[in-house]
């Protein structure tokens, strides 16, 4: 197994412009630890990080605005590597797939934005690339809290202590 850690949608769009929905910001806050120390874990075992973002061009959230940009709060770094997409799953982009290929990649662990939307979409796609999807378990977040323990049930989820186990080899 080599995963990689996919950080989907936590954008300043959702969380910080004047018409976001403070439940989702709040959702976000309350799992901020755990998004960081998770990138944190990943980037000490050397393995892929990966940030999606959403682009909707006719609503201005495009690269190099403010409001497209992951908040300073979650500490990704210029290296990760990064995928746009336009559509609910981030697969939409073929580069996802390819980029997960090119660095050997079998394994996607996801946390992120939106429960019961961009996250399931992204999860349930992975199968079509011959990649083994996981939600990080505590690590999604959505303005429904229901909407996170549905696709946690639904889901294949790990903790990052599972993970360290699995590959260990315990």
């Amino acid at each position: 197994m080599k995963p990689a850690l996919f950080v989907q949608d936590i954008q300043n769009a959702w969380l910080y412009d004047p018409d976001s929905n403070q439940n989702l910001r709040k959702s976000v806050e309350k799992r901020l630890a755990l998004i960081n120390e998770s990138i944190a874990w990943f980037r000490m075992r050397k393995l892929p990080i990966i940030v999606g973002y959403t682009e909707i061009e006719e609503e201005g959230l495009v690269p190099g605005t403010e409001s497209f940009e992951v908040p300073e709060s979650v500490d990704i770094e210029e290296t990760d590597f990064k995928v746009t997409k336009r559509h609910a799953s981030a697969f939409a982009n073929p580069e996802l797939g390819a980029m997960l290929k090119r660095e050997g990649c079998d394994t996607m662990v996801i946390l992120g934005l939106s429960a019961s939307g961009c996250v399931l979409a992204t999860y349930f796609s992975a199968f079509d690339w011959d990649v083994c999807p996981y939600l990080l378990r505590g690590g999604v977040a959505s303005a429904n809290e229901e909407h996170v323990r549905f696709a946690e049930d639904i889901c294949d989820t790990i903790s990052l202590q599972e993970l360290d186990r699995s590959l260990n080899g315990e």
